[in-house]
């Protein structure tokens, strides 16, 4: 559901309670539209609040969530830090049932004195703004985001400019409406309406997923109309309108958020009445933390997408050069192939040198093994067995040719093999920082350039997928090529069983087998399929309908001297045909343990 005014009332309900008298230690804007307030609690600990105008992310609440922030401060966040840096919160509220949150801060002014100052969060889509504003006079000391009036006819959000409110919807409060008021702004709609809609047309602070949430927890259904509604329907909604915001105001009302396979679709300060299959929902003990496990997910999802896709450009660029660049070397294998003639005219110029003189300009002689007439062109400057020693020179550069071309196109094959890897851990990277780590592989490959490493952190190094099969062996998987090599090399024993996709890019797999498991007949049978379908899933092929993957023991793995990361040699093996997709997999996946 977006950021309606039910959440609203439940996170500033929370965070009245939570942040009264706790005192604002740092401001910072990691965002041009964000800010993040370091209260320290009256109650003891701390806490980060997180406001957001971004058009379509804005929100208020606490965050567990920490980012980078840049070197020089806007100039914003350098007017709240003199104003608001050791003030108290004293309040925080809703303004009725808008998305609006103003939060009195009591801090001390230029001479000294302690006087309040209100911070205006304004979450309402692209118009969504975080406004500094002196009660004294009602005025704007500031916005995140000046508004003049070529932007808006309403009102202007600029310094020393009075302070207004968002205009209004032209709907009712659900707090203060009375059931004949409400009544009459539902039957005043045109009675083909849906009767959830209708409650979104007439409640302030109601997103059309709470107005339906309402109207089925009030026993109508989704298709019912205005036209259908008598003064008992209406009453009924009136009333489940009137018990779920109790129920959000006094604390009881418990919020969730919604997944489908791990990614968060919605979050809500209500428990749904209904849930589309293959639909989780996870309850949290309050609205902030849902907020905050929605947000986080999903904003991070987001980046990994864009990193994901910035990222996969710059490798395919990388890929398209070396196809060119093998086409090209092919094209030239090709020519010095054709040159292996030259061999043969110089074996038969010489064998018959003796029936031509200086000056000819062609040589008739018969062929060694079919004996038909061949021409050999000669060049009339030199003698027969000049010209012959012509030929096994252009010969034998072509030969010199054709062997640095077969060194420098398997470097090139190499050098797609791996890039082809690389694009295959970066479809399935799951989060920012293995998108960093395989960053910082291509920099050690020499594939992108190295950022400047003064003040950054160092990328934290993620630990492999682990899975516990069906017989309860642990099964590791690659997430990188970097962490393959250390998965393989380093970090199994060599009597583990290892396994990949035959001549495929894709991840390498590890069994941790015990010291009972000696032969490849001890190994489970089901154990060796969900490792082998891990293998298959977690490679390019993950959408075929069957893979073949290849397994063998540890100390059957080498690595060659100045391979690529993940390329590895390997003898010994048997192999498995798997299935990439499907429940045993989707199993797997779900153990949470990845």
């Amino acid at each position: 559901m977006p950021f309606d005014g039910l959440a609203m009332r439940a996170i500033s309900r929370e965070l009245d309670a939570g942040l009264k008298d706790g005192r604002i230690d740092k401001i910072y804007q990691p965002e041009k539209d964000e800010l993040v307030l370091s209260i320290r609690r009256a109650q003891g600990g701390s806490a980060r609040l997180l406001i957001s105008s971004n058009p379509k992310w804005a929100r208020v609440h606490i965050t567990e969530e920490r980012k980078a922030n840049p070197s020089h401060p806007p100039t914003f966040c350098m007017l709240l830090r003199k104003y608001l840096e050791g003030g108290k919160i004293k309040q925080v509220e809703q303004l009725g049932m808008e998305r609006v949150i103003r939060i009195r801060i009591e801090a001390m002014n230029d001479f000294g004195e302690w006087s309040d100052k209100y911070l205006v969060c304004e979450i309402m889509g692209k118009h969504s703004n975080i406004i500094l504003v002196n009660p004294d006079t009602d005025n704007v000391a500031d916005a995140i985001k000046r508004v003049n009036s070529e932007m808006s006819s309403y009102r202007e959000v600029l310094p020393g400019r009075p302070y207004l409110a968002p205009p209004s919807q032209g709907k009712i409060d659900p707090e203060s409406a009375r059931f004949n008021q409400f009544a009459a702004a539902m039957w005043e709609q045109d009675e083909n309406t849906e009767v959830s809609k209708a409650l979104f047309n007439t409640y302030t602070g109601l997103s059309q997923s709470s107005a339906r949430h309402i109207c089925v927890s009030a026993g109508m259904g989704e298709e019912a109309r205005v036209g259908e509604c008598g003064q008992y329907e209406l009453d009924r909604i009136y009333q489940a309108t009137r018990s779920l915001l109790e129920a959000i105001n006094d604390g009881t009302s418990v919020p969730t958020v919604h997944y489908k396979k791990s990614h968060p679709l919605d979050f809500s300060p209500f428990e749904p009445l209904a849930v589309p299959g293959q639909v989780l929902v996870k309850t949290f003990p309050t609205a902030n933390e849902a907020c905050d496990a929605f947000f986080s997910h999903k904003l991070s999802l987001m980046r990994l997408q864009s990193m994901q896709e910035s990222l996969s450009r710059k490798i395919t660029e990388h890929l398209n050069k070396a196809y060119r660049k093998k086409f090209l070397q092919e094209g030239d294998l090709s020519q010095a192939d054709k040159k292996d003639m030259y061999k043969t005219w110089g074996e038969l110029l010489t064998s018959y040198a003796h029936r031509f003189k200086k000056g000819d300009a062609v040589a008739l002689v018969p062929d060694f093994v079919t004996g038909q007439e061949q021409a050999l062109p000669l060049d009339v400057r030199y003698t027969p067995i000049q010209n012959a020693q012509r030929f096994f020179k252009i010969y034998n550069k072509a030969q010199a040719a054709k062997k640095h071309l077969v060194r420098m196109m398997k470097e090139t094959q190499d050098s797609i093999d791996y890039l082809e890897s690389v694009l295959v851990s970066v479809s399935q990277a799951e989060s920012p920082a293995e998108i960093a780590e395989i960053i910082e592989e291509l920099e050690k490959e020499n594939y992108a350039r190295s950022a400047p490493t003064r003040g950054q952190k160092k990328v934290q190094r993620s630990a492999p997928r682990q899975f516990v099969s069906s017989d309860g062996l642990v099964i590791r998987v690659g997430r990188n090529n970097l962490q393959n090599d250390r998965l393989t090399l380093k970090e199994s024993k060599r009597t583990d069983l290892w396994l990949h996709s035959q001549q495929i890019p894709g991840s390498h797999v590890i069994i941790s087998l015990p010291p009972y498991i000696t032969s490849i007949d001890q190994v489970p049978d089901r154990t060796l399929e969900e490792a082998a379908g891990l293998a298959a899933h977690f490679s390019r092929a993950t959408t075929a309908a069957k893979v073949a993957v290849d397994y063998t023991f540890r100390y059957n793995v080498k690595k060659p001297g100045g391979a690529r990361p993940g390329m590895v040699i390997y003898d010994n093996y048997w192999t498995i045909m798997a299935v990439p997709s499907g429940d045993e997999i989707e199993n797997l996946l779900n153990q949470g343990s990845n």
